[in-house]
């Protein structure tokens, strides 16, 4: 049994079409299911109830296992890096920390999302955004994404 295929079908059925799954984690030999929903605005702690319940359903369903498991629908952290095309919207005007592919690092304000990838502005030499140039990167070519939290 495809536990992970079977419930991204199930969130698919499940979440209305402003709120989509980014993850499924669950550790080799481990019950525990953790499943990372998120929105085109914002999801809250209702959607991640009614999205466990009906997993939850369907698991037993299933008869998922001989144990009990332990189930977890939560929205990615500040911590978390971006996994899904769709979490970059919300972020525009934000600082991200860029890995790519290529082992480059970068750090950029993102500008612009696009279908095929994003736009991101460079700080200039004063260190700020003033006179920042752009840089287009292609969805393909990042390997991780971060926001970075501001606290002023």
């Amino acid at each position: 049994m495809d536990i992970q295929a079977n419930i991204t079908t199930w969130c698919k059925e499940a979440l209305p079409e402003d709120l989509f799954l980014v993850e499924i984690e669950q550790k080799p030999g481990s019950k525990k299911l953790t499943i990372y929903i998120d929105g085109d605005k914002s999801v809250d702690i209702s959607n991640c109830q009614k999205l466990s319940r009906y997993i939850s359903e369907k698991l037993d369903e299933l008869d998922y296992g001989d144990e009990p498991y332990q189930l977890e629908v939560s929205s990615p952290g500040a911590d978390k890096p971006l996994k899904d095309k769709r979490q970059y919207t919300k972020h525009i005007g934000r600082e991200l920390a860029i890995k790519l592919k290529a082992e480059t690092e970068l750090t950029g304000k993102l500008e612009e999302v696009t279908e095929t990838g994003i736009l991101i502005a460079l700080k200039d030499k004063k260190k700020n955004y003033k006179d920042a140039t752009t840089k287009q990167i292609a969805f393909d070519d990042l390997a991780q994404v971060s926001v970075i939290l501001s606290f002023k």
